[in-house]
């Protein structure tokens, strides 16, 4: 039975592996919805301003994307990211002034990505592939109410410099697929 269970998760691996080629990103299966993510992508422009967005960030106690927050269960996962990059695209990113041209191109290109996906996952939505329960529409809820304690100039700066978290909870949620955690 183990047996049978380690080579179900290796071929699994492997057919994954050869079905997703580097550069393109990485296929992630939120829920019943499938999309291509190039999370390397979204860290590289993340790693260009991160010291600059660490250094404008003044309130390093506050935290907006917990780590209770973002552990939602596999099935809505497709509705929390959804959710969360049109936080991100409409609270965060409209928000923010950023204090380079380096700066302002890179967090302009994570915006972009971010719409991209957002419009993958709303066709999910539309095909009825990403389930919302109440639970999940709760914890956006929780990291809105916590960005708008803040001032708006201050909160964008926060969530900015939180996406690393975000960052991590996609290559953690592709690592589970790869590995069958």
């Amino acid at each position: 039975m183990r047996t049978s269970v380690f080579a179900s998760c290796l071929l699994s691996t492997v057919l994954l592996a050869v079905s997703i080629p580097s550069a393109a990103g990485h296929r992630l299966h939120l829920g019943s919805c499938a999309i291509n993510i190039q999370v390397h992508e979204l860290r590289e422009y993340f790693n260009e301003i991160r010291q600059t967005i660490v250094r404008e960030d003044d309130h390093m106690g506050v935290r907006l994307l917990m780590e209770q927050t973002m552990n939602v269960q596999p099935a809505e996962s497709c509705c929390f990211l959804r959710h969360l990059l049109r936080f991100y695209v409409e609270n965060v990113f409209s928000h923010y002034s950023a204090s380079s041209a380096q700066v302002r191109r890179r967090t302009s290109s994570l915006a972009n990505s971010f719409l991209s996906i957002k419009r993958d996952l709303r066709q999910c939505h539309t095909h009825k592939h990403c389930q919302c329960e109440e639970e999940t529409q709760l914890k956006i809820k929780t990291i809105q109410t916590a960005f708008d304690k803040m001032n708006i100039k201050v909160a964008s700066v926060k969530a900015i410099g939180e996406l690393d978290f975000l960052l991590d909870w996609l290559e953690k949620f592709h690592h589970k697929l790869i590995f069958c955690s």
